[in-house]
């Protein structure tokens, strides 16, 4: 075990705001690889990933910022926010073994069940089809034959399990036919039935920029003297499940070590693969884009739709996973679409007093009971429900 001397003196603290609430401590480690003898680098790429998984984990939002000077990592600077308060980071171990660091981070918590808005408790289920590879060619370089689809899983996966504004409905081998080129349009919207058919609120687009792999030199045994440098940039474009808007976007990059032999099979979906280097970069970037994703739809109201009515009941595509509970109570917006100046639809809202109250709930449906009938005659399915 080696740890430096900077490393061993970096002490990150802050203070916030605070409640008298229970404290706790949480640790979280991160690995990364060493390029070129850059230690600094490799430690704050450490650092970044230990910082990830605690903030996944715990339910807590950490932005850094670090400055490195002459190769030394000479500032470090930590954010962090949550349903609770921080009083310190501490960097509390670091140990170096070959071309690898490993560091230990450990985050002193103050637990705030105090939610940040209302109905912060509800989640939207997004639609993830299989990634859009903008350069299949670069799928050759490790013959990646299935990699659109690992991609869509890890982040499907990833919202799955850690987002706390939703859930994901995975169609990871279902691509959608639309090019990049006509997303960009001005005034395109994805087309509401891919909601619809799959109850969905929103629907998010990943697309695969850059596999590129850096050029370098190979023994006569196809082994490397050093692994090469393999780009990864994707991103993620999320559309409204009602308008077919494009509601947020956003691009990432990363670049890792790729260990494999040059003519290697590399299986995308396999343990092998998301151990590597390359792997764990892909992963760090998808946390963080679940991260981002977390920060748009938090407080935003969660719209559901009437999806069947008979009489005075009506089912609402919203249920246990969303968050919704027997007793709850929503307002139905009549929904309307009308052509615009290209004679494409689009859906407008009307408020009435019309509201109803849930009696049955399953795990992505509930049955509701209108509870005025002067104001029911014109509910109508496809109407939006938004919780009150």
């Amino acid at each position: 075990m080696r740890i430096s001397r900077s490393a061993s003196l970096i002490m990150l603290s802050f203070a916030l705001l605070s409640l008298p609430t229970q404290a706790e401590w949480i640790e979280a480690s991160g690995e990364a690889a060493i390029v070129n003898g850059n230690i600094a680098q490799a430690r704050e790429e450490a650092i970044n990933q230990a910082v990830s998984y605690a903030t996944l984990n715990a339910g807590i939002r950490i932005s850094s910022e670090q400055q490195t000077t002459n190769g030394n990592l000479t500032q470090n600077k930590f954010a962090l926010n949550r349903y609770a308060q921080a009083s310190s980071i501490q960097l509390i171990n670091e140990r170096i073994q070959g071309n690898k660091i490993n560091v230990s981070l450990r985050i002193d918590l103050n637990d705030d069940q105090a939610p940040q808005c209302p109905n912060a408790h509800l989640k939207a289920a997004i639609l993830i089809p299989q990634s859009q590879m903008k350069d299949r060619t670069q799928l050759r370089y490790g013959q990646l034959s299935g990699f659109e689809e690992a991609i869509a899983e890890k982040l499907g996966n990833t919202i799955e399990d850690y987002s706390a504004t939703s859930f994901s409905h995975l169609h990871a081998k279902e691509r959608l036919d639309i090019t990049p080129d006509l997303v960009d349009i001005r005034g395109y919207r994805l087309p509401s039935w891919l909601s619809e058919i799959t109850d969905s609120q929103y629907i998010l687009q990943p697309q695969i920029i850059d596999i590129s792999v850096d050029p370098v030199q190979a023994t006569f045994l196809g082994l490397w003297d050093e692994a090469p440098t393999r780009q990864f940039h994707f991103k993620l474009s999320l559309y409204h499940g009602i308008s077919g808007e494009e509601v947020w976007s956003k691009s990432y990059s990363t670049s890792a070590p790729w260990e494999f032999e040059e003519q290697a099979i590399v299986t995308p979906n396999s343990d092998r693969f998301w151990r590597s280097f390359y792997g764990k970069s892909i992963t760090q970037l998808i946390q963080q884009a679940t991260q981002d994703l977390d920060s748009t739809l938090n407080c935003r109201p969660l719209l559901g739709q009437v999806v069947s009515r008979q009489a005075d009941r009506i089912i609402l595509n919203l249920g246990r996973k969303h968050g919704i509970r027997v007793g709850d109570k929503f307002q139905v917006v009549l929904q309307q679409n009308l052509p615009d100046r290209l004679n494409e639809m689009r859906a407008i809202a009307t408020k009435s007093r019309a509201t109803v109250k849930i009696e049955q709930v399953s795990e992505e449906s509930s049955t509701a009971v209108l509870e005025d009938q002067n104001a029911t005659y014109n509910v109508q399915i496809n109407d939006i429900a938004i919780k009150i």
